[in-house]
């Protein structure tokens, strides 16, 4: 690994470590929202925030006109709020899908206050599922809570502030072991990490096109905050859209195998001029270091935010982190998420080379279909007037 790559992964870990320690259930993204700020304006990045929450950070390239490139994360993760109380007795609504396992008595939580205290709290159980019984089958099956309402308790002398209040599973904020990353979050503060760092590693290096770091609230509760910025015109619609995700090891994408670069979703097949940034960026690196690690995969667990975009008119790729215990789904209840930190710094030296493309428009994988086989051509025709 040369300096800049080692000084890439010093930022990446040091970011994701910092943003470990927020809030990030959706609809409280605050935490790391000022964080991500803070830090891209201290790098010389110039940063807007949209009317809904969105972070936007700049790097302005030479040409306005080139099509830039826009690398996006969700800076939210599936958690709880807490949205009555009476006694030692709560009641909070989950917001987005979570496992079945937090819902389940015993299950450890922090409920957050409005000073920022974190007051533990235990499950004591989940409503019922509402709607069609083999519907809920179907998702305790595949390990999903099948209810958004939980029942919990907490100390009966506990100022929570007003409610509404958030609340997290009862797990590490960021852990490094064996390889691993673990943290309560990783889905999708890692995404945000790795884009932060690759902005700040060429924040003063000339590109042609800008270069953009966008920062979206409430992916977890449907793509909120990256629907609202995609149907808005938060970046121009000439950038293409890199989705820079964390998300179930799948085969063909598995943890330690290196970033995954993204060819679709759950929802939506992704476009082959976008990914072309990304392949020639591997390329580059692969040819000085020839052990970098790549995989290719369309990973279907779930959408992401290049979906939202491509929905109005956005070319858009992605890549992913694979991740276990995916949204805290672990084997013996709810369990940090983890990460090979391999495919985390490669994940960030990949968008960083990216990024460096902007506005150069590389050749797709499929360029040389435009190129007439005029010899091999030649050979069919005369083979065929022998006959």
């Amino acid at each position: 690994m040369n300096t800049g790559q080692q000084n890439i992964e010093s930022s990446a870990i040091e970011i994701l470590s910092d943003l470990g320690r927020f809030t990030a259930t959706s609809f409280w993204e605050d935490g790391p929202a000022d964080y991500l700020a803070e830090r891209a304006e201290s790098a010389g990045l110039e940063v807007t925030i949209d009317p809904w929450g969105n972070v936007l950070a700049t790097k302005t390239g030479s040409d306005p006109d080139a099509p830039g490139i826009a690398f996006v994360a969700h800076m939210d993760h599936p958690g709880y709020e807490v949205v009555a109380r009476t006694g030692e007795n709560i009641t909070l609504k989950t917001l987005g899908r979570m496992g079945i396992a937090a819902g389940r008595a015993g299950t450890t939580i922090k409920v957050i206050t409005e000073s920022g205290e974190q007051i533990p709290a235990t499950v004591s159980g989940a409503e019922p599922a509402a709607g069609e019984l083999p519907k809920f089958k179907a998702a305790a099956a595949a390990g999903w809570l099948g209810t958004d309402t939980v029942y919990a308790k907490i100390d009966r002398e506990a100022a929570l502030g007003e409610l509404p209040r958030p609340a997290v599973p009862d797990l590490p904020d960021f852990v490094i072991e064996g390889g691993l990353i673990r943290m309560r979050a990783a889905d999708d503060l890692a995404g945000c990490a790795a884009i932060l760092a690759a902005l700040e590693h060429v924040a003063n290096e000339p590109t042609q096109g800008n270069v953009y770091g966008i920062f979206t609230r409430a992916e977890e509760a449907g793509l909120i905050g990256a629907r609202l910025a995609a149907e808005h015109g938060l970046v121009p619609k000439n950038t293409v859209i890199v989705s820079v995700e964390t998300s179930s090891v799948l085969p063909g994408a598995e943890i330690g195998n290196g970033i995954v670069i993204r060819t679709g979703d759950r929802s939506t097949t992704f476009d082959h001029e976008a990914e072309a940034y990304l392949v020639e960026a591997a390329q580059r690196i692969k040819a000085k270091t020839p052990d970098f690690k790549v995989q290719r995969q369309l990973m279907n667990a779930g959408s992401c935010e290049a979906t939202a975009f491509k929905g109005f008119g956005y070319r858009v790729t992605g890549t992913a982190f694979p991740l276990g215990a995916w949204h805290n789904r672990g084997e013996s209840g709810v369990e940090p998420e983890f990460i090979s930190k391999d495919d985390f710094i490669g994940g960030a030296i990949l968008l960083t080379e990216t990024a460096k493309l902007s506005g150069t428009s590389p050749e797709s994988v499929q360029a040389w279909l435009s190129e007439s086989p005029d010899e091999e051509s030649e050979r069919l025709r005369s083979g065929r007037a022998k006959r």
